[in-house]
């Protein structure tokens, strides 16, 4: 072990963390620079090459994160989820609380496939207008969506950047998830709803009967969509590339084969080549992602994982353990990014499980639960809900604000927190010997 190597790349991790934090602030600049300042000290002390560093680097990762933004900007121009939200409004026939629930398995449901963030920059302001039409107040029905959202990410290995950055590191599937999440993610999501209907809907008043009436009325779903066989071949196709996910064993192949046989269909409606769809994707987030890589290389060169070699856990039972791992990965991933977050935690949990041989189950539903559920606790620590403050703020949405935003999502993020914890000890039980 190198500690003075460590404790340098150390702290050019922290900058880099500090520096995302930090609004105006190039953040993706100053990671790339700290990933070769990092790179050029390890490689000179270490006594090793650029392709040292590039080995670290999760390409297969990095490919599904790029094939799924092309694949969401695909769903984003044929308006499918615009479609989606006025045909729930519809099928919910006005009743409030059959529309909240409506509203939060779609929205759950759709962040477990596409960006969080694309799920509230389109549904958020559809939301907003139907209630504007009702008369109603729309802050409720955002705030359900937001704190769902998070739910929505534990149920397969690529709803976000940091499941697929663990599921590439553990080699976890979609088939996985359905064993292991599916029962608890579903559960969370039927409770939360429940709880907002019980205790936050209930306390505002009803939809006007006329006004509910005129609104069904007036709006049509089939409006949205420009091209009704686009639109159709591709909600199929994006139905046949989740099924595939489930039944492939390589994501990184069926995500590039689908984006580009959706780019190449699409061309002869859109005029988008993917030229023009590599203008819409979020790079900054793939060389941040490929900054860390790189960093957290540097700090296994320098024997990162040789501090934990020495700590007695296997005095710890596995609940314990998963415990710890559950409390501090949420607690970190509500004040930090998620994404260093995952990479930083990925090696412990390989020498838990590798070098003292505790179950990997528990203690990846531990990590998984923690980073996607601890975002709730503040609204930093999730982009999606920055997002729907700063839609709701730009609207003029008189019912949610910061105050009411931190309230209620560190509310149900200790209850999501505490349910987890049941849920982790019958897995601890199950699997612990």
């Amino acid at each position: 072990m190198n500690i003075p190597l460590l404790i340098i790349v150390f702290i050019i991790f922290f900058i880099i963390l500090i520096s995302y934090a930090i609004k105006g602030i190039d953040f993706v600049a100053i990671a790339l620079l700290c990933c070769f300042i990092a790179a050029a000290i390890t490689g000179f002390s270490e006594g090793k090459g650029i392709w040292s560093f590039i080995e670290y680097i999760e390409f297969e990762a990095i490919i599904v994160i790029l094939c799924m933004s092309i694949i969401t900007k695909v769903a984003q121009d044929s308006n499918i989820l615009e479609y989606l939200a006025v045909k729930l409004f519809k099928f919910s026939k006005g009743n409030r609380t059959t529309f909240l629930y409506l509203l939060c398995i779609i929205t759950t449901l759709l962040a477990a496939i596409i960006s969080d963030l694309v799920v509230v920059l389109i549904l958020a302001p559809v939301v907003i207008r139907i209630c504007r039409f009702l008369k109603i107040k729309a802050g409720t029905y955002l705030l359900a969506m937001t704190i769902c959202i998070n739910i929505g990410s534990i149920i397969t290995p690529f709803s976000s950047g940091e499941n697929i950055i663990i599921a590439t590191a553990f080699n976890l599937d979609t088939l996985y998830f359905v064993q292991y999440y599916w029962l608890f993610a579903f559960f969370l999501l039927l409770f939360t709803i429940f709880l907002i209907d019980r205790f936050i809907l209930i306390k505002e008043p009803n939809i006007d009967e006329k006004q509910k009436k005129y609104v069904l009325e007036l709006i049509d779903a089939d409006v949205m969509i420009k091209n009704k066989k686009m639109f159709y071949f591709n909600s199929l196709a994006i139905i046949i590339t989740i099924a595939l996910f489930a039944i492939l064993p390589f994501l990184y192949l069926t995500a590039a084969v689908a984006s580009l046989i959706l780019v190449i269909v699409n061309k002869a409606y859109t005029n988008k080549s993917l030229s023009d769809l590599f203008k819409d994707i979020e790079w900054e987030i793939i060389f941040f992602f490929i900054s860390l890589y790189v960093v957290i290389g540097c700090l296994l060169i320098a024997g990162f994982k040789d501090i934990f070699s020495g700590i007695q856990f296997n005095l710890l039972s596995p609940f314990l353990l998963s415990l710890i791992i559950l409390i501090m990965v949420s607690l970190i991933s509500g004040f930090v990014a998620n994404t260093p977050t995952a990479l930083i935690f990925i090696p412990i949990i390989e020498v838990l499980t590798l070098e003292y041989g505790f179950p990997p189950i528990p203690l990846l539903f531990a990590f998984i639960i923690g980073i996607n559920i601890g975002g709730n606790l503040i609204p930093q620590g999730a982009a999606c809900d920055m997002m729907t403050l700063k839609i709701a703020q730009n609207s003029a949405v008189e019912n949610l604000g910061f105050k009411r935003l931190l309230k209620n999502g560190a509310t149900f993020a200790i209850i999501h927190i505490v349910l987890s914890i049941g849920f982790l000890l019958i897995l601890s039980l199950l699997f612990s010997g």
